[in-house]
């Protein structure tokens, strides 16, 4: 058995998509890497050649961030990151992924869209399939991307 991960980096190198995948998972641990108001501040938003280009929401916040410029990279290390370099830009306070989250725990499903997957995933045979099918349907529903007419 060999890892999937040391099959795909030769293809990753091939296509150049290498910063693409660091930087999402950048993305992804961001709040985590960096808690509190330094995390609500800034945003990676491209990473090109070892290069992070940083968007911080004010000028005071970037001037603060060119005194931790080395602090910074340091625990980005991990991601390829070598050098830094600011812009002032908008920052969203909360990562997408969190903000699809809380509009999933508020959205409920109506009788009329229960009863629409119900009927739906009725007939299919396997168990398995049928509650994947289940899942994904009230996943759409709720989020909004799907809606039952």
């Amino acid at each position: 058995m060999r890892r999937a991960d040391s099959l795909l980096k030769p293809y990753i190198k091939d296509l150049g998509i290498g910063d693409g995948i660091r930087l999402s998972e950048m993305r992804r641990s961001w709040n985590v890497l960096f808690q509190g108001p330094l995390a609500g501040h800034t945003f990676p938003s491209l990473l090109s050649g070892g290069e992070l280009l940083l968007t911080v929401d004010s000028p005071v916040w970037l001037q603060e961030l060119n005194f931790c410029r080395d602090m910074i990279i340091k625990k980005l290390e991990s991601y390829g990151v070598r050098t830094i370099r600011f812009r002032l830009g908008r920052v969203s306070a909360k990562p997408k992924s969190e903000a699809v989250g809380q509009k999933q725990k508020t959205k409920r499903l109506t009788g009329t869209e229960q009863d629409f997957i119900q009927e739906t995933v009725d007939k299919i045979p396997d168990e398995g399939l049928r509650e994947t099918f289940k899942a994904t349907m009230e996943k759409a529903i709720v989020s909004g991307k799907t809606k039952i007419t």
